[in-house]
């Protein structure tokens, strides 16, 4: 029997009922919501009850609400937009426009804790006492401010307990068939299942499947990705993505190599690095400066060509750099790139936290400069073994970002003046003074870079202690 599998769904009707998720805002609403230290206890008082439980569960103590009752807000509201996320939806390419909609969304989403969209009807927050003052007034006004922005609901005042709902304006989008019939011009023509031999799958997800394959005519490895596009929510920003991953090739991306229909499903070809993700690296063996300074070096020529274009990848990480046998290193995972790497730890429900600028943390407006943050808590990982804050859950991570931003440095002595200061110029709380991609590529630090075959040692190393 083939290994092939045509990924197929029931067809949706073509004509869709309004669902409630369609419908917008309360037209007329309150927002009586009023949150207080309690001087005696230090908690925050006047949070929604789903909030209060996920402080508990993220031991958030008391005394860190109290020192800073903004930072726990804002990891809050991240957090809680964040879970809602599908975790097989596909990451489209970020651009500095989405992040725009991005901070929007974050901003007027009405989500409960368990990641449900909150219905307006039947929610209501009692009106608690008058706010405590607390004894440093710049956080007391400073968390009044937040506190306005949180995304709860208190049902309209209108007559037998109902509400009144505004509709959201539509968008234009693609019917199905309209997708289907764009995404035929821009896909590869051909039958794949003649020209690749599926060898075995190395991944899964509510978004398809991954497999490695050999061409058959030249015999060169690649990763073909599986999705099921009636399972995508965004399908008309997939023949976007297509476009744009055509248009962006560099040798240090893991670059998409084409794209097929079969019947219902996509196949997106990418490139397989056969050493797999440097995670497997940084946690099992010790890397030099050089061999440190090497990975460096070609990732920030990955991270500038993007940053070039106008892509901000948004999740620089040892588990989003893979490496061939040869020590080539290359950036992977933005849009369509197969992710190949094993479920870990790192992956969470909230994404991966670890790793994020505090801009973004506190919901600032943020650039390309979020990957250099990034960059600098992987080089940590490859000095440590991971980054800080691992062992923390996701959402006393967050709040340990804005609270603390630069992360200590274990041992931080033991490290080179020129890896000290490429760390603190990736590391920059303020964005203005962080460098850029294309600054770091001219820092002094990368004139230590091994050759990429000095990689290949300790890449072998980790797959003989993983039993790969």
């Amino acid at each position: 029997m083939s290994l092939f599998t045509k990924l197929r769904s029931s067809k949706k009707s073509s004509k869709k009922e309004q669902a409630p998720s369609e419908i917008g805002i309360p037209f007329s609403v309150k927002h009586n919501i009023h949150v207080k230290i309690n001087q005696s206890t230090g908690c925050m008082e006047g949070l929604p009850e789903p909030w209060l439980r996920l402080l508990q569960q993220a031991n958030i103590s008391s005394s860190e609400q109290s020192q800073n009752p903004t930072a726990v807000l804002q990891a809050l509201k991240y957090y809680v937009h964040s879970i809602k996320k599908k975790p097989g939806e596909v990451k489209f390419i970020t651009t500095t426009k989405t992040v725009d909609e991005e901070s929007r969304e974050i901003e007027d989403s009405i989500t409960a804790a368990d990641g449900h969209l909150a219905t307006p009807v039947n929610i209501s927050l009692p009106d608690l006492v008058e706010k405590e003052s607390v004894q440093d007034k710049e956080v007391n006004d400073e968390l009044d401010k937040v506190v306005k922005e949180l995304e709860t609901l208190e049902t309209a005042e209108v007559p037998s307990q109902t509400t009144v709902l505004r509709r959201k304006p539509e968008r234009k989008k693609l019917s199905d068939e309209e997708v289907m019939k764009n995404l035929k011009t821009i896909v590869s023509s051909g039958d794949p299942q003649k020209k690749y031999s599926l060898v075995k799958k190395i991944g899964s997800g509510a978004s398809g499947m991954v497999y490695t394959a050999t061409e058959v005519e030249s015999g060169q490895k690649v990763a073909i990705k599986m999705m099921d596009i009636d399972q995508q929510p965004q399908k008309e920003l997939i023949i976007t993505e297509i476009k744009v991953m055509q248009q962006n090739k560099h040798p240090n991306l893991v670059n998409f190599v084409e794209s097929y229909l079969v019947g219902d499903a996509l196949w997106v070809v990418m490139e397989y690095l056969e050493g797999g993700p440097l995670t497997d690296v940084v946690t099992e063996v010790l890397m030099s400066e050089g061999h440190i300074a090497a990975v460096c070096r070609e990732t920030l020529r990955a991270v500038h060509f993007l940053h070039s274009r106008g892509i901000i990848h948004r999740d620089i990480k040892s588990d989003n750099v893979l490496l061939g046998m040869d020590g080539t290193v290359k950036v992977t995972d933005f849009g369509f790139c197969a992710q190949i790497a094993p479920e870990e730890k790192r992956q969470t429900v909230v994404g991966t936290p670890y790793w994020m600028a505090p801009e973004v943390v506190t919901r600032k407006q943020y650039g390309n400069k979020i990957d250099v943050w990034s960059l600098g808590i992987m080089v940590i990982e490859m000095i440590e073994g991971e980054p800080p804050y691992l062992n923390e859950t996701p959402l006393k991570a967050l709040y340990l970002i804005a609270t603390n931003g630069k992360p200590r440095i274990r041992n931080g002595e033991r490290l080179s003046p020129d890896l000290r200061d490429f760390l603190d110029r990736c590391l920059e709380v303020d964005v203005d003074k962080r460098a850029s991609a294309e600054e770091l590529l001219k820092h002094p630090f990368l004139l230590k870079a091994d050759s990429l075959s000095r990689l290949t040692p300790l890449i072998k190393a980790a797959r003989v202690i993983l039993k790969k």
